[in-house]
């Protein structure tokens, strides 16, 4: 299918959905035990028009941009939206140079589409000097773009402060149930600076709880649960989303997320009725420690 885009208005534009590689090859360490699953996966999410493929070094501490390599043979690399990440431990300028080179290597490509943080630098770490590399990068023609995750707003202000190219790009934890980004009024802030957000665990990885009013909206437009939790994000102005799936069936599933739009006072009953909500992310709290 032809997933949907969302353009800003400087000229940045990414497709709705994109396919996110967490847990592919490993999680902290590397996991070769399903490969060929895991390849075949990605293969099968291109076939079905997904263009937009996320990755980092620390998936599988750089296994899954590995076998994002070996599924990306044999299609067009011009056609595709490679993304990846550098770990806070490494935004210094060399190590931010050093980890990019070393992804660039195991993805085996010229160039990548978007290069991000994966979060604020770590205590002792100097944002200008992190910011310097990237720009560096951006400078050199190996990155088209760049991003950061997880970020609260004065951090990405920050970042962007002591960057000349555009920040056009922030990945946080965002769904139905975890609403840290609008405890930051994030959303807000990606229309005002003029920016995508992309939430990543859209389903919360299968989590969610039962809610009637998802249930009821579902039944409203025909569409699952699940199609209902990932069209109320992308429904949303500068939002869109991506997600991990080995699961054919999963995928499609997902892909029918996309080819529709919720009305806007659907989005506002899910968003003030949907039960057990949470203001922190159960795996990445924007406030996290360790960061200046």
């Amino acid at each position: 299918m032809n997933i949907p885009t969302k353009k800003l208005k400087n000229g940045f534009e990414l497709p709705v959905y994109g396919l996110g590689l967490w847990e592919m090859g490993g999680r902290r360490e590397a996991d070769d035990s399903n490969d060929e699953v895991e390849i075949k996966a990605i293969r099968a999410a291109i076939d079905s028009g997904i263009t937009h493929l996320d990755t980092a070094e620390m998936y599988g501490d750089g296994h899954a941009e590995e076998l994002l390599a070996e599924a990306i043979k044999e299609y067009d690399r011009s056609k595709l939206f490679i993304a990846t990440k550098v770990m806070g431990e490494n935004q210094g300028y060399e190590g931010v140079m050093n980890a990019f080179a070393r992804s660039l290597k195991r993805l085996q490509v010229d160039y990548v589409d978007l290069y991000m943080l994966h979060r604020y630098p770590e205590v002792g770490l100097s944002v200008a000097e992190t910011m310097k590399a990237m720009n560096e990068l951006v400078d050199k023609g190996l990155v088209k773009h760049i991003g950061v995750c997880n970020l609260t707003p004065e951090r990405f202000d920050e970042a962007q402060k002591h960057s000349k190219n555009k920040i056009v790009y922030h990945q946080l934890h965002y769904n139905v149930q975890y609403r840290e980004v609008e405890k930051y009024r994030l959303q807000q802030h990606a229309i005002d600076n003029d920016y995508l957000l992309c939430a990543w665990r859209p389903l919360q990885k299968g989590t969610l709880p039962k809610s009637a009013v998802i249930e009821e909206i579902a039944k409203k437009y025909g569409k699952t649960i699940n199609q209902v939790a990932i069209n109320w994000l992308v429904s949303q102005q500068n939002i869109i989303t991506l997600s991990k799936t080995s699961n054919p069936e999963h995928l499609n599933e997902n892909l029918g997320s996309l080819d529709w739009t919720m009305d806007d006072e659907d989005i506002e009953r899910i968003r003030n009725e949907f039960p057990d909500q949470k203001l922190e992310s159960d795996a990445v709290p924007l406030n996290y420690a360790g960061a200046e």
